[in-house]
Formats: structure tokens, sequence, C-alpha cells
């Protein structure tokens, strides 16, 4: 519950600031003019090219014809026309002339001209207009005062043939005061936009890292799709529009950039929800998806992409609601993250899409921070989830490593009863035999007594040292290596004698550590059982262990011809084995409570005749 109120309290940070912008008109014009409080900025032009309010009247005149220049301008007057509502100005090859005529009721004062892809001719205001020009964001800006007593009426402005894929030819006049109090609010806008960003490029940049550490290919395709809707958003901004960079005025390069955020959104579905084994026929759905996308990339480079033009992206977001949906009835719980990460997104893009609403932040903005959040939370409870599998997985191979070190020890114990079991036998036939042969006296019934008795202590003996090897013990001990090592030796030296294994034991130098005594003997147990097992299948000539005790170092090296180079880098890995009748968890659960527990290293490397372990623990 405190994560559910946390994602909301940040959510509604988010949003809130959206949902009180008040929206602008759209813009309908080439010139505009907002002056002082009273705006009139976009005001819609009528049939005649002239904004209804204030009476200005704006033409237009295109010419390839060089020979036109600002001084001989007004020879070619008869030739300007009303500037239609629609017009794009986009021909190419052609220059573009705007006449605008103030008229009578233009008010005098100090404005700004801000304009883009157009250029500013002083030669139509006159010195003491006092023209200033400068550059703010990649977009000029040309200071002029204006007294309608004095001044003419009629300015011309020349914009040039574009070089752009999209050319962003406006032409906006504002009041000093006006300009300056929207260049505050631009301000505030991009921190705030640059925040966003910020936000969604470093949840991809976190889930990068988590990718390289976890390898789960969820975390990688959340990072690929982060950096493109940073490029998307980025290039939306409008920021990198007024530079020279002509990728930046591509509809090829927005196109494919989008597209590529799908492609990787889909594919993070795919991988996040595990669509392959739990929403197999939705899974097929998103392969087409992927199709469609690719399909879609070369439209773009050729022509226009179709999934844009048409504003399709909200539907294709719809079908990964429902995945995340049907994921959460199925019980994934960070599916509910996902699910609510998607809601707002697809809002955000349905209000971007259709409603048409310029809100001064647009909602695709707020819509993927609070996408990116979600999204966070969501792998976040995923590796929770991923850490608790492991925990429940690392619990089974520590309890199957019992039940095989169990196993091993009940065969252990075993041929360590054969040979006594043998001995009893023959005793109660030697009894037997005596009493039916008459020859049963006081002193050969105590003798076999005897003989039964040695043998039954030596069989509980082995009971005791079982026991012990199995007792837990929580608190280190003082123990020797080498006295220990030989214990487990004995352990194994019935079954050992019975594979013909001949054993070396080499002390150079006994070393008596504090530690845990019982997990060193189960580890050096489950090496000395691998070397014959490794023996047993080699099928070797003469094999041989031998085991060397050096300070605080044992090796346990054998003859079997060694680990294959391709599996030495595997065989402490959980579940590898190259035997088909072990778990293959005997090596990893050693090395665990060497490195882990033992504050050791388990290490193994190939000699001339075979492989060698070695423990190292101090």
């Amino acid at each position: 519950m405190k994560i559910i109120g946390k994602i909301l309290f940040v959510t509604m940070m988010l949003w809130l600031p959206l949902s009180a912008m008040q929206p602008t008109e759209e813009t309908r014009g080439a010139v505009a003019f907002e002056l002082f409080d009273e705006t009139v900025v976009h005001e819609e032009l009528d049939n005649a090219g002239m904004f209804k309010e204030l009476n200005v009247t704006v033409f237009i005149f295109k010419t390839s014809d060089t020979e036109v220049t600002i001084d001989n301008i007004k020879k070619y007057d008869h030739r300007f026309k009303p500037l239609d509502k629609n017009e794009k100005l986009q021909d190419e090859n052609l220059t573009l002339w705007i006449k605008v005529d103030l008229g009578k009721n233009f008010p005098s004062g100090d404005f700004v001209a801000s304009y883009g892809d157009s250029q500013i001719l002083e030669h139509s205001f006159l010195d003491r207009q006092r023209t200033d020009i400068f550059k703010i964001g990649g977009t000029e800006h040309l200071k002029f005062s204006y007294n309608k007593a004095k001044d003419s009426s009629i300015y011309y402005f020349k914009i040039s043939s574009s070089k752009y894929e999209n050319a962003y030819r406006y032409l906006f006049i504002s009041s000093k005061n006006s300009f300056y109090t929207e260049l505050n609010n631009s301000i505030l806008v991009t921190i705030s936009l640059g925040m966003i960003m910020g936000l969604i490029f470093m949840a991809g940049l976190y889930n990068g890292a988590m990718y390289y550490y976890n390898k789960d290919k969820s975390f990688l395709y959340y990072m690929l799709m982060q950096f493109f809707v940073t490029l998307i958003l980025f290039n939306m901004t409008g920021i990198i529009s007024f530079t020279d960079l002509e990728i930046a005025r591509s509809e090829t390069y927005y196109s494919l950039c989008s597209l590529m955020g799908v492609f990787f959104t889909t594919l993070f579905t795919k991988s996040f929800l595990d669509t392959k084994i739990h929403s197999p026929k939705l899974n097929t759905l998103l392969n087409i998806f992927i199709i469609m996308i690719f399909i879609d990339a070369l439209f773009s480079i050729f022509y226009v992409s179709i999934i844009f033009k048409y504003h399709l992206l909200p539907f294709f977001a719809l079908s990964y609601i429902y995945l995340a949906f049907k994921r959460v009835k199925q019980g994934f719980k960070p599916a509910i993250f996902y699910l609510l990460g998607w809601i707002f997104l697809v809002l955000s893009l349905f209000l971007d899409s259709f409603w048409q609403l310029n809100f001064i932040v647009s909602p695709i903005f707020v819509g993927t921070a609070i996408e990116a959040i979600l999204f966070s939370f969501a792998l976040s409870y995923k590796i929770k989830m991923i850490n608790e599998e492991k925990e429940q997985q690392k619990e089974l191979m520590v309890h199957q490593s019992k039940l095989a070190s169990m196993g091993e020890m009940i065969g252990n114990i075993a041929h360590q009863w054969r040979q006594p079991l043998t001995h009893l036998s023959y005793t109660v036939m030697n009894i037997e035999d005596a009493f039916k042969h008459k020859s049963l006296d006081e002193v050969y019934l105590d003798k076999k007594v005897d003989e039964a008795n040695t043998q039954i202590a030596y069989m509980s003996q082995t009971i005791d040292d079982f026991k012990d090897f199995y007792a837990i013990s929580k608190e280190k001990e003082l123990f020797s290596l080498e006295e220990e090592s030989r214990q487990v030796l004995s352990i194994m030296e019935h079954a050992l004698n019975e594979k013909d294994i001949e054993v070396e034991f080499v002390v150079t130098e006994d070393r008596v550590l504090t530690n845990y005594k019982n997990e060193y003997k189960q580890v050096l147990l489950n090496l000395l059982s691998n070397a014959k097992d490794a023996l047993v299948k080699e099928r070797t000539v003469s094999p041989k262990i031998v085991i060397t005790v050096n300070k605080n170092s044992v090796s346990i090296s054998d003859n079997a011809g060694g680990v294959k180079l391709k599996e030495i880098n595997k065989i402490f890995e959980p579940y590898f084995t190259t035997k088909e009748e072990h778990s293959g968890i005997g090596l990893y659960m050693s090395k665990m409570i060497v490195e882990k527990n033992m504050g050791g290293k388990l290490s193994v490397r190939n000699e001339e005749e075979g492989a060698k372990f070695t423990i190292v623990v101090s």
C-alpha cells in the first residue's frame, strides 16, 4: 500500500500541472501579434488575409526572380496576394515575400519580431526605430520601436527557399513586455521538459545497468525503448529544430526514431510479460506488430509512416494494455505497474493525437514520465520476485544437496558395514556348527561372543562417526586439517577399495584452523566422491587419488584425464553435470560452502594426468 501511495503521489505531481494549464489556440497564419496584456495571438485570418480585431493585412508574393530586392520590392506590390490561412509556405526554389500592412489601428510602442527560417530585412525599418537583432535558443528576434504617427505602416519580410524537409517558417510580433514574459515562461517549461527527459533517460540507464548484472532481456529492451523515447521527446521540444542539422527537420528521422521506440516497446512487452508462455495467441499478435513496424519503417524511408500518419500508435498501445490486464488476472503482480503505466501513456497519446489541445507542455511528456516511473516500479517488483525465486531455488538446492550427500553416506555406511556383517554371519554360523557337533563349550562361546561384540562396537562407532559428520554446528571449531581429512578418508575407504582405487595421503605441513569443521568434511567427502566417480566413468587403468595437506590448503588430484576445456568454466554452476545420474548441485554447493560460509576458495585446474581441486581456508 505504501508503494502504491507513493506512485499516486508522484503521478499527481506530474499530471496536475498539465491539467491546470490553459490550452492555446492553434496557429493559423504566418504572422501573429500580441499586444501588451490584450492577447490576439494566432487570430484566425479571414478570407482577405486580415486579422479581424486589428485590421492588419498580410500579403504574400512568391517569385524565382533573383532581381527582386528590398530596394525595389515596392515595384512588385501588384503581385502580392492576400495570405491564405492554409498557406504552408513550403514551396521550394522560390523566394517568398511577406508584406504586412499594420494599418491605422496598430498602436505605437516597443515590439519584438520573432521568426524562423526567415529573414527580417533591416531596410524595412528606419534608423530611428532602433532595430536590434539577437538570437535565443536558435530562434532569431528583432527589437524595434513603432510610432504610428511617424513610421510607415508597411513592412516587407523575405523568406528564403526551404533547404529542409520541414521548414519552420513563422513570424510573430509581440510587445516587449509580453515577449519577456513569454520568454520566462518558456525557460521554465524548458527546465521542466529537461527534468522529465532526464528522468526518462536515467530510468533507461539504470535498467541498462540492471541488464548488465541480471542478464534479463527485459531490462535491455526497456533501456533501448527509453533511449528512443528520449530522442523523440528531445525532438519534440524544438530545441534541435533550430540548428543547421538537416536530420533535425527530417520526418524520416522522427518516424524511424518513433518506430524503433515502438519496436523495443513490443520486445519489452513480450519479454516482461513472458507472452510466449502465458499468452501464445497474443504473442503471435505482437510478432505481427514487429513485422508491421519493419514494413512501416521502409514506407517512412521512401514515402511516409502509415502508423503515424493515421495515428495508429494508440491502438497498438491498447493491445499492450490488454496483455497487461490479462497477466494481472493470471497473478503476475508486476503487471499491475505495467498496466498503470500504459494507461497513462495511452491517455497522453490520445490527447496529443486526437483532441489536438495545444497544452504548454505536451501530454506526451507527462505521460512518458509517469510511464517511466511505473515501468521502473514494475521491473523492480520483477527483480524482487526473481530474488525470492532464487532464494527458494537455493533452499531447494541445499535440500537436494543434503539428500544427495545422505545417499552417498548411506552407501558408505553400507560399505563400512558389509565386512562386519559378514564377520557376524560367520560368527553365528560357527556357534551353530559347534552346537550341532556337541563342541560348544563356555570358552569357545565367550570367544565368539567377544568377536561379535567387537564387530557390533565397530558398527556402532561407524554410526556415531556419520552422526557427527552431519551434526549442524553454528559456531566455528578448532580442528586439524590432517586429522579431519583422514577421518573423511576412512569413511570413503571401503567404497574406494571396492573400486581398486589407490589413495595417497601426503601431509607437507598440517594446520589447525578455527572454522566450520563438519562443512569442511562435507566438501572433502563430495570431492573424493566426484574423483571416485570420474575414475570409474573413465575406466582408468591403475586409478589413483592423491590428497595433499599443505598448511591451510587441501588438494584432491586424480588421474582420470581431467575436465574438458569447454566444461571447466561451468563445473561449479548449479545443475551442471556430466553424469546423468547426478543432480549437478554437489560442486556448486561445495563452492558456496567454502567461499560463502568458510571464507575460503575452491578452485579446479587440469594437470598432466587429471583434475586437481584445491580448497584454501583460513
